[in-house]
């Protein structure tokens, strides 16, 4: 089901399969399905998302915007305690993405003002995927370092469900955080209404959260003509798990099995140092998936894809986690602080054995929105950075520009 294999014995092809995985080439799908839905919503507006939605979803709706009145009954039908844990979230996700608020730079020097200014971007969106599950601590990570930033104008974008209505979690963390406008379309056709603009939807300057392949392929297009800014190519959810021979093998396999619930395309790595661990914790997914509870078939399927590598040392196991730049990384080993600064390239890290990545996906205060496919390697997640702007500027006297001439005389007769 699951194959355990030793790291040093892996053929390059197989260590080039996991470290350039997001190698797919979307490029038909861009032309050939979502540019064609953009280009239809920015000539139509509402009733070319409507017909995508009917088309895709066989969903006929009314409006795509949700109405105040569909956003309160949300919010009133949830648990109590539901709303009590999204509080609580709220709070945590705030203190953290507060302490990534920056102040603007200004210096002089020699007759010369220099500085940057930090702005937020005025109008954003937040993808909020839906299909298998619903996911309103998207909202969170999404609309809470926008709102720290300053961004005036917010709108979430999620699919409706079977009878034309949004899930009544998503509702309730929108109306906790004031959020009123939400497109009720996903797929390119949500993306293209945010993206553009239509007759309701508000156009955004910037699209942040993962989606579907669609998804990805019309930000992807809306990004290369230069209509709005995006966090990243979402791909299947990942996580590479680093732990020594005292973890707990049942632990590991859970978190583990975690992320190949996601979906099917889900990646999973387990790295550690003892064979005996290795053995255990495919016993115990082995286990798991005999007892076919949860989403087994998905999980099922995500194991086809994951692995189970033996390495020498942790320090083979971090090399190797460097290399593959995982979206999530769980470090269960004696002392993980001790290797803390040796570790690069990870969307998000998870230190020691009561550090699940559920916490962060949830609760912690860090975010959840994070690059995949090895893209830790060159980018981070979503913070605050990415509703700002940074623009620097400069203030000259006289007598500075006097001694610039010469030199920028010089460079510009050279260029």
């Amino acid at each position: 089901m699951i194959a355990v294999k030793n790291l040093q014995a892996l053929t390059p092809a197989e260590l080039d399969a996991l470290f350039n995985r997001f190698g797919e080439d979307f490029s038909s799908i861009i032309v050939n399905t979502a540019a064609p839905i953009v280009n239809d919503v920015k000539a139509n507006g509402d009733s070319a998302v409507k017909k995508y939605t009917e088309k895709f979803d066989g969903v006929k709706l009314g409006e795509i915007i949700v109405s105040p009145e569909e956003i309160n009954r949300g919010y009133e039908s949830v648990p109590k305690q539901l709303i009590e844990a999204f509080t609580q979230a709220v709070k945590n996700i705030e203190e953290f993405h507060l302490h990534q608020k920056r102040d603007s730079i200004m210096y002089k020097r020699d007759g010369t003002l220099l500085g940057v200014m930090y702005q937020p971007i005025e109008n954003a969106a937040m993808y909020v995927p839906g299909g298998k599950a619903s996911y309103p601590s998207s909202v969170l990570m999404g609309v809470i370092p926008a709102q720290i930033a300053g961004v005036k104008n917010i709108s979430v974008i999620t699919p409706p469900d079977k009878s034309g209505g949004v899930a009544a979690p998503i509702l309730a963390a929108c109306k906790m955080l004031g959020v009123e406008k939400i497109i009720k379309s996903g797929g390119a056709q949500g993306i293209a209404a945010a993206g553009l603009g239509t007759e309701t939807a508000g156009k955004a300057d910037i699209i942040v959260g993962p989606g579907n392949i669609y998804v990805t392929a019309a930000k992807t297009y809306l990004f290369s003509l230069g209509i709005i800014q995006i966090d990243s190519l979402a791909g299947p959810s990942e996580i590479l798990i680093i732990a020594d021979e005292r973890a707990n093998p049942r632990w590991i396999a859970f978190d583990f099995l975690s992320q190949a619930e996601h979906e099917e395309r889900a990646l999973a790595v387990l790295v550690t140092t003892s064979q005996k661990m290795a053995e255990r914790v495919k016993e115990e997914i082995e286990k798991d998936i005999a007892s076919r509870c949860g989403r087994h078939e998905i999980k099922k399927a995500a194991l086809k894809n994951s692995v189970i590598l033996v390495a020498g040392s942790i320090e083979e196991a971090i090399d190797f986690s460097n290399r593959f730049g995982p979206e999530h990384m769980e470090f269960a080993v004696r002392n993980p602080l001790e290797y803390l600064h040796a570790i690069k390239n990870v969307g998000s890290l998870f230190l020691g054995d009561y550090s699940p990545v559920a916490v962060g996906d949830y609760f912690s205060g860090t975010n959840h929105i994070l690059p995949t496919g090895g893209a830790a390697r060159f980018s981070s997640g979503t913070s605050v950075d990415t509703f700002m702007r940074r623009t620097t500027f400069q203030h000259l006297n006289k007598e500075a520009l006097l001694q610039a001439r010469g030199p920028v005389g010089i460079m510009s007769e050279a260029e």
